[in-house]
């Protein structure tokens, strides 16, 4: 096993032949959900995945976190094999806001965030109680969400907004070097999207962190992330900018529909939407 934090460096992941099924009913096979995926993933940027619903987009978001392990093909993180890591250190490196977060118990905001130090401590697994530099790691989190002033809160008494930031501070305490995000401003109104878009992109630019999110967004996709990433069937349709994948062919194939794809008039990205 590899257990050191000098050994990271290169690409951020690298995927070679890639596949990964559910098991079916019969147990003895499983149905193929992603495809012989092989694909580089830079470290340090925003990218974007794409792609109908099926398409295996919250399945790659689980193979690249080690919550689900691929059938065929090899996944590297950091130049790394990530079937060799321990369980500990990829969540100290990488980590996983879901798209829906579920609060069982009343947990505080504080408290809830400060759960993010967890893969961090010693005999991970066992007791510990946090210490004041837990805290301190912590409360940064918090600032930088804007969520400090509802630290006392209950998870449960604050609105989605609040709370879908409060969950990506939780996996920043854990002071990873890649975010990985499923449907980061799902259900959220205009307002808390763009936020949320905003402090991604300067959390990236500052820290050099390397954000990997799923979305149906496509607009949002185009003007806040530096590559994307198309799917369709399970397969890896194109990887690229921005310009490269939001073409009206390729949209119009992997989507089915016609769209209209011009430039954003302050950003000259591009900009997608329906015909009349």
């Amino acid at each position: 096993m590899v257990d050191s934090k000098n050994v990271f460096s290169g690409p951020a992941y690298a995927l070679r032949d890639v596949t990964f099924g559910y098991a079916t009913r019969a147990y003895d096979q499983s149905e193929s959900v992603l495809k012989d995926l092989t694909c580089s993933i830079d470290s340090g940027k925003i990218l974007g995945i794409l792609g109908p619903n099926g398409s295996g987009k919250s399945t790659l978001l689980k193979l690249l976190a080690r919550i689900l392990r691929p059938e065929r093909g090899t996944i590297e993180l950091f130049g790394n094999p990530l079937s060799l890591l321990f369980q500990a250190d990829v969540a100290r490196r990488v980590a996983l806001v879901p798209q829906e977060t579920m609060q069982v118990f009343p947990f505080t905001i504080a408290e809830m965030v400060l759960m993010g130090r967890f893969p961090h401590h010693r005999g991970w697994g066992g007791w510990h109680w946090e210490d004041a530099e837990d805290w301190r790691i912590a409360h940064k989190a918090m600032e930088d969400l804007d969520v400090t002033h509802l630290g006392s809160r209950l998870v449960t008494d604050v609105s989605g907004g609040e709370r879908q930031r409060a969950v990506i501070a939780r996996a920043l305490t854990q002071e990873p070097q890649v975010l990985l995000l499923d449907e980061p401003t799902a259900f959220l109104d205009l307002h808390h999207q763009l936020d949320i878009a905003r402090i991604l992109r300067r959390l990236n630019r500052e820290r050099s962190l390397t954000v990997i999110l799923v979305s149906h967004d496509l607009n949002l996709a185009s003007q806040y992330c530096d590559q994307l990433m198309l799917l369709h069937h399970g397969h890896i349709v194109e990887v690229g900018s921005p310009q490269d994948i939001l073409r009206p062919d390729l949209l119009e194939t992997v989507y089915g529909c016609q769209v209209l794809v011009d430039r954003h008039p302050q950003s000259g990205l591009p900009r997608v939407s329906l015909p009349v």
